[in-house]
């Protein structure tokens, strides 16, 4: 599925009412009977766990708040009791949302919509923020580009304060910005988020993709045709498919690959990275460590082939004897755990400038290659870079604290351009980001993978699938949400507190198996 941008979801707006002649509150109808829908969905559930759920819809003045109101009538409808708190605005309130507003005080009971004037009107909306709540946020939509301030921003502090049983967000959470997931100002912070069309960018970037909660997407009435279009080149990684295995073949029909890792403080990367590799389907592992833990190493590790490179560290002299190895391999990693001795960063970017298969380089390797991307726009075989946030604000002259935050696509595809190789922003939601500027995102995993070794882990499953002939941009985003997907798969077991990496590698097995049995 594609992800659009505000200016792409208004130019289908524009097309589907100018040339399809779709009245826009046609649209609005729809929306609304969407986010309706949604909302019965959970006040269902609410009432079998023992819940007497009750809606609360917060309507701004624009299209967003239209949409709320229609939500509000079809649940009053269905028989919910409903509260609308409508908010003006200081701009011109939509011609549509205004049309369904005053169809709804037309045939709603009376109390049933309140315009906020005054702090009291806060102090109401309060007192019935309890347990039963089920929120609707309608107040701005994806064409909020400043700051929310005064009432509004009051409004959401009281609802993120408490204690609803749920919050849906219409489109996207009001205070999120639509492109980069940026909170501008304050921003709701949503269960469940309905959006129209297609996806935006901002529910799965910065602190968007914590706010949005689940997503869930309903194209409406627009035609296929606008909601596919090539020119949107962002869009959602989809399930990767594991052809049957032949009898006929053997391990080399499934990848040969070479992993260049470890240093004395770290010796469980390289094991992480290689079992990894092995569980999602590679046929042989070469795993080349530093001569002092090869011993450690192999203790750790059954299928792997390990190596010992001279030294304590990697250094240039070992260079010699590992080119004639790696020539022999399908596709290469190096870094993990590699280490930040001054020989080693000096090793890896001679290594980078040597190798002639599709280099996966993580951890360390990445550290060596800030000041650097010259090394990598000459190779000529593929270049696939895995920075979590700290990294990657390195590479690009961010700080983390900014990479958090969101906004970051656009210096993402800057980094892909000038490096000419693929770049994959791990974190919540990572972001898979090809040398043409096309996007894939990643929307399995959950917060319990946050634990030594999981990006290891990622580095070793993007060889596996690489080693085995996908191209590298598709690799890195399938393999990034088959790791996710396994993550979950332990957090279903265990609990997030309790998923660990060596778990994860060991669900790789159960969760391919799923993955095919469809």
């Amino acid at each position: 599925m594609r992800v659009a941008t505000r200016s792409q979801i208004r130019s289908i707006e524009k097309h589907t009412f100018n040339e399809y002649g779709m009245p826009s509150i046609v649209l609005m109808e729809r929306a609304g009977q969407a986010v309706a829908d949604a909302v019965l969905s959970i006040a269902d559930d609410a009432t079998e766990a023992g819940l007497r759920p009750h809606v609360i819809v917060l309507c701004g003045s624009g299209g967003n708040g239209g949409d709320g109101f229609v939500a509000a009538r079809d649940l009053l409808f269905a028989g919910l009791p409903v509260s609308v708190f409508a908010v003006p605005s200081r701009g011109r309130p939509s011609d549509d949302a205004e049309v369904e507003r005053a169809y709804l005080e037309r045939v709603a009971p009376e109390q049933t919509l309140t315009v906020v004037a005054d702090e009291e009107v806060l102090h109401v909306l309060e007192d019935l923020m309890d347990e039963d709540a089920i929120v609707v946020d309608a107040l701005f939509g994806i064409g909020l580009d400043r700051p929310v301030e005064g009432v509004p921003a009051d409004i959401i502090q009281i609802v993120n304060a408490s204690p609803a049983h749920a919050v849906v967000a219409v489109d996207i959470p009001s205070g999120i910005e639509c492109d980069t997931g940026r909170a501008l100002g304050t921003a709701v912070y949503a269960s469940d988020t309905v959006t129209f069309g297609l996806p935006k960018l901002g529910l799965y970037m910065g602190t968007g993709a914590e706010a949005a909660g689940e997503v869930q997407v309903d194209p409406l009435i627009y035609p296929d045709i606008l909601l596919e279009q090539s020119t949107i080149r962002v869009e959602l990684t989809e399930a990767p498919e594991f052809p049957e295995r032949m009898r006929t073949m053997h391990k080399a029909t499934y990848g040969k690959v070479a992993i260049i890792a470890g240093s004395p403080d770290y010796t469980g990367a390289p094991v992480f990275a290689a079992e990894a590799a092995l569980a999602a389907g590679t046929g042989t592992v070469h795993l080349v460590v530093p001569e002092r833990i090869a011993d450690v190493v192999r203790v750790k590790v059954d299928g792997p082939i390990v190596h010992a490179a001279p030294g304590d560290v990697l250094t240039v002299e070992a260079i010699p004897d590992l080119l004639p190895l790696l020539e022999d391999a399908s596709a290469v990693l190096m870094g993990p755990g590699l280490g930040r001795d001054p020989r080693t960063l000096e090793a890896i970017l001679l290594l980078a400038g040597s190798v002639k298969q599709t280099l996966i380089l993580d951890g360390d390797a990445l550290f060596a290659c800030v000041g650097h991307l010259d090394v990598l726009w000459k190779r000529e075989a593929p270049t696939i870079l895995t920075p979590h946030a700290a990294e990657f604000a390195r590479l690009v002259g961010l700080s983390p604290e900014d990479v958090e935050q969101g906004g970051v696509l656009e210096r993402a595809r800057e980094l892909a351009a000038q490096a000419s190789a693929v770049v994959h922003l791990k974190g919540h939601r990572s972001l898979t980001v090809l040398p043409d500027g096309s996007v894939s995102i990643n929307t399995t995993g959950n917060p319990g993978m946050a634990k030594p070794g999981m990006g290891d882990a990622l580095a070793g499953i993007i060889l596996s699938l690489v080693g085995r002939g996908i191209t590298p941009g598709l690799a890195t985003a399938q393999a990034a949400y088959l790791h996710g997907l396994a993550g979950d798969v332990v957090a279903e077991l265990t609990g997030e507190e309790s998923v660990s990496t060596p778990d994860v590698i060991s669900a790789l097995g159960i969760t391919i198996k799923e993955l095919n049995a469809g």
